[in-house]
C-alpha cells in the first residue's frame, strides 16, 4: 500500500500511477469521439442505417465516459486532509473497490488496495487523523 500521511504538511500521499491510466484513457476517448464524428458527417448522403446508430452509441457512451474522468474522478496524488470527506468500498460482483470521496464531490479511486486488511489499515489511520467514515 502505497498511501502515507505526510503529517507537516497535513496531506495524504497516494503514489500508483492512476495519472498515467486517466490519461490514456482520456485520449483514447477523445479519439473515440473524433472518429464517430468523422463518421457521421456524412450522414445526409448514406441516411441512417447499422452502422451509423453504432457510430452514435459509441460517441455518446465516449462523451459520457470523458465526462466522468474529467469532472467526477481526480488523480491527484497529495490530497490535503481539510478537502477528504470519507473513505468508501463499493462492492460489485464480489470484488470491493476503494476510494476516497472529496469535499468537491469528486473522487480519488484507490487502485493499489487489494484486501480487506488493507483497507482496515487504511481506515485505521484515517481515524487516527480524524476523519470519519
Amino acid at each position: 500500500m502505497n498511501i502515507k500521511y505526510n503529517e507537516i504538511e497535513k496531506t495524504i500521499e497516494i503514489k500508483d500511477g492512476v495519472k498515467n491510466y486517466y490519461f490514456v484513457m482520456k485520449f483514447l476517448m477523445i479519439l473515440n469521439l473524433l472518429n464517430a464524428v468523422l463518421r457521421l458527417l456524412n450522414l445526409k448522403k448514406t441516411g441512417i442505417g447499422f452502422q451509423e446508430i453504432i457510430w452514435f452509441t459509441l460517441g455518446i457512451a465516449s462523451l459520457i465516459i470523458l465526462y466522468l474522468f474529467i469532472f467526477k474522478r481526480t488523480t491527484t496524488e497529495k490530497i490535503p486532509i481539510t478537502e477528504i470527506c470519507k473513505l468508501k468500498e463499493k462492492s460489485i460482483l464480489g470484488r470491493s473497490r476503494f476510494s476516497i470521496k472529496l469535499l468537491n464531490g469528486k473522487k480519488r479511486e484507490l487502485t493499489e488496495l487489494k484486501t480487506q486488511a488493507e483497507f482496515k489499515e487504511l481506515k485505521k489511520m484515517f481515524a487516527e487523523i480524524g476523519i470519519t467514515n
